[in-house]
């Protein structure tokens, strides 16, 4: 198994757990999705920029309901960074793209500049990049 599709697996855990319209996530869960979000991908944004896309992202969810899908787009995003990102059935949408964008602009000078052309390519074949 792929390590993008054992997190993927982990979400489904976690979101099976959410079934009440009203759950949301406890600190802990936060710290556990942080943890493992980062370990996929920090070794291509670094460390600390994983954390803050991973909290930025869970940071925009402002109804309960819309946890599910949420947790659904951090699976994509880390699929994004490690070159596995399926289009058909990964749910990413504008603003999405815009924070993988500026997260890249962020670390752009820290980054493999192989790993940071081929996603920048992969936004600008998207249309994202202006």
């Amino acid at each position: 198994m792929r390590p993008v599709d054992h997190f993927f697996s982990k979400l489904a855990v976690l979101e099976n757990s959410l079934r009440s319209p009203t759950a949301g996530l406890s600190p802990r869960d936060r710290g556990r999705l942080e943890q493992d979000f980062s370990h996929l991908v920090a070794p291509v944004l670094g460390a600390d920029a994983a954390a803050d896309l991973c909290y930025r992202t869970l940071d925009r969810v402002t109804q309960p309901a819309d946890l599910p899908l949420t947790l659904r787009k951090l699976g994509a995003m880390a699929a994004f960074f490690l070159g596995e990102y399926d289009e058909k059935s990964m749910p990413l949408e504008g603003d999405d793209w815009e924070t993988i964008r500026n997260t890249l602009e962020d670390v752009s000078g820290e980054m493999d500049i192989n790993t940071l052309t081929a996603l920048m390519g992969e936004l600008l074949s998207r249309g994202i990049l202006d």
